[in-house]
């Protein structure tokens, strides 16, 4: 994608995507991603990685000036505290497959191999993928940190919901969009009075290894 940034592939992007809804404007780019365990003994995966074919910043600025690819390395409900296996992801671009593709590592660099060198990188350049979530919390009306009721009513204000992420409990363990969808469509419901769904109760999988095996 690096030889589109100029602002007339741009501008032919946009118009190709305005007028016939094709195009590379009709992708936001991130068609590729994969979810991983960190470590043994983690028992869903704890790690979000997104593949971008180029390299550059959520601000629009290009690390390189040249052809590039990245990985996004998202920590999956996230602790206020803890820690990121970048090492992981270069054993992942270092696989056989990426051999036509990779040259140096733009960011942190082949240098960059030390503890030191990689937590002054990550503390330097993480930054929020904008997916915020859990702000109004649902739960029972007398949890005291319940904003919401399991209707999405708003716990002591008459005729009022709050239908987004932001009544969450917890943490999705992914991206924000189709769980979203599904608490309108669930809202909804609610609303108009519509006897709910059965329960699935579906039971995720879990590597029977989990507790002993990375992968």
């Amino acid at each position: 994608l690096y030889k589109h940034l100029g602002l007339l592939s741009k501008a032919r992007i946009g118009a190709e995507w305005l007028f016939f809804k094709s195009g590379l404007g009709a992708s936001n780019q991130f068609e590729t991603l994969g979810f991983i365990r960190s470590a043994e003994g983690i028992s869903y995966p704890d790690i979000q990685y997104h593949f971008l074919p180029v390299a550059i910043s959520y601000d629009g600025r290009a690390p390189a000036a040249g052809h590039g690819f990245q990985l996004h390395v998202g920590p999956m409900r996230s602790k206020s505290r803890g820690h990121v296996h970048i090492r992981l992801s270069r054993e992942i671009i270092a696989q056989a497959p990426m051999d036509p593709y990779r040259g140096a590592e733009i960011q942190p660099g082949n240098d960059a191999t030390s503890d030191e060198a990689i937590d002054a990188f990550i503390r330097d350049n993480a930054e929020s993928a904008y997916h915020p979530c859990g702000t109004v919390r649902m739960g029972q009306p007398d949890d005291p940190l319940a904003v919401v009721d399991p209707q999405c009513r708003v716990i002591g204000v008459d005729r009022l919901r709050v239908v987004d992420s932001s009544i969450f409990p917890r943490i999705t363990n992914g991206n924000l969009n189709a769980p979203s969808i599904m608490t309108g469509e669930k809202a909804a419901d609610h609303i108009l009075g519509r006897t709910p769904l059965a329960r699935a109760n579906d039971t995720p999988f879990f590597h029977p290894e989990w507790q002993t095996k990375q992968r």
